[in-house]
């Protein structure tokens, strides 16, 4: 062990000068210096965190509009009393979409199987969403068989 040593102070010097002429009377020019720059430095912090979660809002806002957009295009696919015909009908892009500036849309059908009554006939269906305010395109795919 390692003995301590205790060292005795005087009053005067744990105590500041309240009066008399070495008395404080305020900030000195470099405290008020550092004082300023820790401000900047938080007040700077502050202003990267709101512009990366602003940035980041618009993109989930901008993501959960193609997700709406793609399951409403699956939605309406999967209503269709016309099975032959969703390749005719629905098996286009969309460049634009009405309501919705930016947004692309495009619906890739894929068919499956054979003559009906013999083998199984179902067809892949991926709707596939851009817009220049994503990061990625959003794809869905379900699969729709033959009633």
């Amino acid at each position: 062990m390692v003995p301590v040593q205790r060292i005795q102070l005087d009053q005067e010097v744990l105590m500041r000068e309240t009066e008399g002429p070495c008395a404080e009377r305020g900030m000195t020019l470099i405290e008020i210096i550092i004082a300023l720059s820790i401000l900047a430095v938080v007040v700077l912090g502050m202003g990267q965190f709101a512009f990366n979660f602003s940035r980041t809002e618009r993109q989930a806002e901008a993501r959960t509009i193609a997700v709406n957009l793609a399951d409403q295009r699956l939605s309406e696919i999967r209503s269709s009393p016309n099975y032959s015909g969703i390749d005719s009908i629905y098996g286009v892009a969309e460049p634009t979409i009405a309501g919705f500036t930016g947004y692309a849309r495009s619906t890739t059908i894929t068919r499956t199987g054979g003559p009906r009554p013999l083998t199984n006939d179902y067809k892949t269906i991926t709707v596939t969403v851009t817009a220049p305010t994503l990061a990625s395109p959003v794809k869905k795919t379900i699969v729709v068989a033959a009633p």
